[in-house]
């Protein structure tokens, strides 16, 4: 897992967004390297998501790395304090724009949970960072996650047909939310 620069612990009624720890393994196990969960990622878990202990351990210690802009998020589910999800803000280009994604435990499809996180995560990157745009890439059979970026008040700014998202070709729309339109 890359080194972020700082990974603030964010708090929603039923949530808390905090940085993962080698002792979240055992909760990502359950769920992590699920093939549903990659139905529409863009390509198959890595052999650290099916192995999440591999997450946290650094192959080349040696290697002296810069530290990440990106933000990721383990999602807390407050009443069983277990990890049900992911939520990242990834491939911050100069502070100024980054795209969102997530994933979370098939056992908590449908109840709001990426809804609440990432309106969660869209209020800490406009108020404290210097962001200033979100971008999101959903295939287009994703109508779970197409819905949630709507409620999320992204904008629907495109969609491009047959192109590559990650490393499966597939249609796929695109999101973008800009903070002038956060208020």
């Amino acid at each position: 897992m890359k080194k972020c620069l700082w990974i603030p612990t964010l708090e929603t009624e039923r949530l808390f967004l905090r940085e993962l720890t080698a002792d979240d393994a055992d909760d990502l196990r359950k769920w992590l390297g699920l093939d549903i969960v990659y139905k529409y990622w863009g390509r198959s878990a890595s052999k650290g998501e099916k192995n999440p202990e591999l997450l946290f351990i650094d192959p080349r210690p040696h290697v002296k790395r810069k530290l990440s802009h990106d933000f990721v998020w383990g999602i807390v589910n407050k009443e069983s304090n277990s990890v049900i999800g992911i939520i990242e803000v990834f491939d911050v280009e100069n502070d100024r724009l980054g795209k969102v994604g997530y994933r979370l435990d098939p056992d908590f499809w449908g109840k709001g949970i990426c809804t609440e996180a990432l309106r969660r995560v869209i209020e800490f990157i406009f108020a404290e960072t210097k962001i200033d745009r979100l971008h999101a890439e959903v295939d287009v059979e994703n109508a779970a996650s197409n819905a949630v970026l709507k409620k999320c008040c992204f904008t629907y700014e495109g969609c491009i047909r047959n192109g590559k998202m990650g490393s499966r070709y597939c249609t796929y729309n695109i999101y973008g939310y800009i903070k002038e339109d956060f208020k």
